[in-house]
């Protein structure tokens, strides 16, 4: 791409921004595909799966351990951490669009002294975020003109839930709980208000979890707590800290819990709990193979 190009694409993007941001943009004033940049693993998945052209993002380190899907394109520069960005970095790969979140507000100030930044509340809302993800990746489709790629994600994403819904019999046997450990006595419990349990709705599972929740989805609970689950299956997501998997096996809150007598607890690949479509046909398909080898 020249640089004459893509001054003439960031201009077009800084007015877009400036005239209200959230505006249907179709023409260009190029021929080449605008720029991304992202702090944001769950956008980047987005952009990533749509075949925009994303240039770095924050946190690769942390990309084939909690995002997993899909996979990273070898040209996609690491900026540092999500709070904390390479700026100097940053300017060097002349974005035309970064694309972020509420959550990173704090440092918008500090991205738009190189491009316009467009956040996109997804997460954290207190509600299911499930229509804001749909408008994100229709929205993402319409920035990088890959409308067309947006429609067939969030198609083949439903598609993908109803295919796999009447396959889950034995799943649907018992409630699930997702979660997290945090340490050897805490965990982060999903329920409603994440992207974890609108996988459930969809596949018409049940979540096992009858305590409250925060607006990010989650709670954080004493193992103690997990007492009161029941009968439900219980899904540890990996990655399991290596001191909490030592003591697990010697400590008799954890091997005396109902569900752990019962063998009813498996470890579970991780998902990007705030993540995107890809995240959500990630733990569709995982589910698919635990209903066939453990259920």
């Amino acid at each position: 791409m020249s640089g004459k190009s893509r001054a003439i694409s960031r201009r077009a993007f800084t007015g877009l921004a400036l005239a209200g941001a959230f505006a249907p943009f179709h023409a260009r004033a190029s021929d080449h595909e605008p720029r991304f940049v992202t702090p944001d693993h769950g956008l980047a998945q987005t952009l990533i799966s749509i075949g925009a052209d994303l240039a770095g993002i924050a946190q690769i380190p942390n990309w084939n351990v909690w995002t997993i899907e899909p996979a990273l394109p070898p040209d996609v520069v690491n900026l540092g951490t999500a709070r904390e960005m390479n700026l100097e970095l940053l300017q060097r790969l002349q974005p035309n669009l970064i694309v972020s979140t509420p959550y990173l507000e704090g440092v918008r100030h500090q991205l738009e002294r190189i491009a316009p930044v467009l956040s996109f509340p997804i997460h954290a809302l207190g509600t299911s975020p499930y229509p804001n993800i749909l408008a994100a990746t229709r929205r993402l489709g319409a920035l990088s003109g890959r409308e067309a790629a947006a429609e067939e994600l969030i198609a083949g994403t439903e598609h993908l839930f109803e295919t796999t819904r009447p396959k889950l019999s034995r799943l649907r046997k018992h409630p699930l709980v997702f979660l997290h450990f945090i340490d050897t006595r805490h965990v982060r419990i999903y329920g409603p208000n994440c992207i974890i349990q609108d996988v459930l709705d969809r596949l018409d599972l049940r979540n096992g979890w009858p305590g409250s929740i925060n607006g990010w989805g989650f709670a954080t609970a004493g193992i103690e707590s997990l007492v009161d689950i029941g009968d439900a299956w219980v899904l540890v997501f990996d990655p399991v800290p290596p001191d909490v998997e030592a003591l697990l096996a010697g400590n008799p809150l954890w091997q005396n819990l109902p569900f752990v007598q019962a063998g009813r607890v498996r470890r579970f690949p991780n998902v990007l709990a705030f993540g995107t479509l890809p995240a959500a046909t990630r733990m569709t398909r995982l589910l698919l193979k635990l209903e066939r080898d453990h259920a």
